[in-house]
């Protein structure tokens, strides 16, 4: 019952209205870093931007210090459409390969996919990693001192398909796997750590296996960088595997609602509100909800990754976007966030874990709209730097 009181008041709280809306759109006068290539080098139009193209490419290659773990990224995104851009909304793949120094491997690949008329809609979360981690614990006392590593290697297969039932009204289902391999940890503490105590010891393989009905709204024109529109997501996962043979039951409920102030200028309020809980039977440990582990990776900025972990987690984050330039090429946003996860087996939010940070922004693409994004963020005794081509939510 509190899961659900919990989503009702989220989704009214999305659903207020206020502010100029637009439409997600490319001005000719806007400059990319396309643009300053061309200028630099004169080589020849192919660098130009056709506002006509039905696809677009962007990519980055760059090392970065990203979670305190040094290391390389490479991101490649790709936009586009299936049928005409009046009536199909754009549609995106992005592949994200990240190596750290810290001997993380990670192999993400995301689609968001509308075919023609946008009468289905394809989410897509395919990773391979091998993913040494710190933890700090379970529940809402979780300590500043770093408790272990977590070290193992993990397969995903995610796929959603939702049909359009009515204007942006979307109803469909999911299937979902992980398969974690090679769990070994390596404890800095006396005591038993709540990993093993959790887990009761067990460190063999784990293959979680599910079903989800999934309900969708999404106004967004663009959902590289949304100027306008809201998105209403909620799953409702049945899972037929857990610790002990035990089936389990979890809720995933992503929202967020965007207002654009100004008709030439880049000027837009952003805010989301994102509830995940496992309940029912006992889901493997690394199944439990935590922060920067919604499945874009999003939330938590100003956190490492995993930072909290339980049963339940709630979420809320504003962020405002703004032109530096005239011609759109610099940006910057600052954004503020406030989680909480539950104390252990029970849905009781005590404590509440706020961050704060700012962001630069460079026009990267401008027939997509994308941009680099590079987002600092500070908390109590942590902080994050987060880099990519797409906006966080």
């Amino acid at each position: 019952m509190k899961n659900v009181k919990l989503l009702f008041i989220l989704f009214f709280f999305f659903l207020m209205q206020f502010g100029y809306s637009q439409t997600d759109s490319i001005s000719n006068n806007k400059k990319d870093i396309l643009d300053v290539l061309y200028k630099i080098f004169h080589k020849n139009d192919s660098l130009r931007i056709n506002p006509e193209k039905k696809v677009a490419f962007s990519l980055l290659p760059v090392p970065v210090d990203a979670n305190k773990s040094a290391g390389l990224v490479v991101s490649f995104l790709t936009t586009f459409y299936l049928g005409e851009s009046k009536t199909t909304k754009m549609s995106q793949v992005t592949f994200s390969p990240y190596f750290s120094f810290t001997k993380q491997y990670v192999f993400p690949v995301q689609s968001y996919i509308y075919t023609k008329d946008n009468n289905w809609n394809f989410i897509g979360d395919y990773r391979y990693m091998i993913y040494p981690q710190p933890t700090y614990g379970l529940g809402d006392n979780n300590t500043d001192d770093k408790m272990s590593t977590l070290d193992y290697q993990q397969w995903r297969f995610y796929q959603f398909a939702t049909r359009k039932i009515i204007g942006n009204y979307r109803l469909g289902l999911g299937v979902l796997l992980d398969n974690y391999q090679n769990i070994s940890e390596e404890s800095y503490i006396d005591d038993q750590t709540d990993y093993v105590k959790y887990m009761d010891g067990d460190f063999s393989d784990e293959t979680s296996f599910g079903i989800a009905i999934q309900g969708l709204y999404d106004s967004r024109e663009n959902n590289v960088n949304p100027e306008q529109g809201l998105y209403v997501e909620t799953d409702f996962r049945m899972n037929t595997t857990g610790v002990d043979g035990k089936k389990w039951n979890s809720v995933y409920f992503d929202a967020r609602k965007y207002h654009s102030f100004n008709k030439n200028k880049h000027s837009v309020l952003a805010y989301r509100g994102f509830y995940w809980s496992t309940f029912g039977g006992k889901p493997h440990y690394l199944d439990l909800p935590s922060i920067g582990w919604d499945r874009d990776g999003k939330t938590g900025r100003g956190f490492t990754r995993n930072r909290f972990r339980s049963n339940a987690l709630i979420y809320f984050e504003t962020e405002y976007r703004t032109d530096i330039s005239k011609n759109g090429f610099w940006g910057a946003v600052f954004f503020i966030n406030l989680s909480s996860v539950s104390k252990l087996n029970t849905y009781q939010f005590k404590k509440w874990n706020p961050a704060v940070g700012t962001g630069l922004r460079i026009k990267w693409n401008k027939q997509n709209n994308s941009n680099l994004v590079l987002d600092f963020g500070v908390s109590k005794n942590d902080w994050s730097l987060r880099l990519g081509l797409a906006e966080n939510f």
